[in-house]
């Protein structure tokens, strides 16, 4: 019997490296068997990427979703930053650049 085949991608990304794997998969194959079938975990194994949160194009899917032809699954690690926090950074060290020095005389 001949199976068809879709064409997706499998993407994560660490502070130090990241990685898209394209591969071809059985068709009705849910979005977890994908991670797996794509060998990503051996590349990043300080991570337990099948415990981690997946999704399709940046929309988080559920386990029981069946992956489509184009689609790329990306597995989301947490953050080591919070976003905000990180712009609130920026922001201070920039205002501190630009403010003027007071001095006394």
């Amino acid at each position: 019997m001949n199976e068809e085949k879709i064409a997706i991608e499998v993407a994560f990304a660490a502070p130090e490296k990241q990685e898209v794997i394209a591969l071809e998969v059985p068709a009705e194959t849910l979005i977890n068997e994908v991670v797996h079938l794509s060998g990503i975990e051996s590349r990043f194994p300080d991570y337990s990427l099948w415990a981690l949160t997946v999704g399709v194009w940046g929309e988080v899917k559920p386990e029981t979703y069946v992956v489509q032809a184009g689609d790329r699954v990306e597995v989301y690690r947490s953050l080591v930053t919070n976003a905000k926090d990180a712009r609130r950074r920026r922001a201070d060290a920039q205002a501190s650049k630009e403010a003027p020095v007071n001095k006394k005389r």
